[in-house]
């Protein structure tokens, strides 16, 4: 019978377009008999004779990604237009998952105010005990102009 071609596999009845689209896309690579491409547009595809079957595969490929992600914006746009919230919870749950991995990371870091503070008290010694050397000249008291300590005294500074 010509004209006829090989009777199609039933679809379910909940598939989408998308699911029969990528079912095809699947069917005509196998159908090519290759089993690896290089990616499209890449250096290597170029180099592809256009009647190579990788470069159709590669094609195929890169169609299919293009259409999953195109459907998927749109997913996300008619969430985001219909139900923000749930919209929301899904563009930030990779973002939250990693955060709930790096808690413990980021709790045991030093905030900017505990870095300031232990800054701070590094500069904040305990004052130098003045001694008076003998053999050397008196030693000037600091914040006590004409004081002047002599050894065997003791500080007051």
């Amino acid at each position: 019978m010509a004209g006829q071609g090989r009777a199609l596999r039933a679809v379910p009845e909940a598939a989408t377009a998308g699911d029969v689209t990528a079912l095809r896309a699947e069917t005509q690579i196998a159908a090519l008999g290759v089993d690896d491409w290089p990616p499209y547009g890449s250096p290597a595809w170029l180099r592809l004779n256009p009647k190579d079957p990788r470069a159709y595969a590669a094609t195929l490929e890169a169609a299919e990604q293009h259409r999953r992600a195109t459907a998927e914006r749109q997913r996300l746009d008619w969430l985001m237009d219909n139900d923000p919230v749930e919209w929301w919870r899904e563009i930030t749950a990779d973002a939250n998952a990693y955060a709930g991995r790096q808690g413990h990371v980021i709790a045991a870091r030093r905030t900017a105010e505990e870095i300031r503070t232990a800054r701070d008290n590094a500069n904040n010694r305990p004052p130098h005990q003045l001694r008076a050397s003998p053999g050397w000249p008196p030693v000037a008291v600091p914040g006590q102009p004409g004081r002047y300590l002599t050894p065997g005294q003791e500080s007051t500074a």
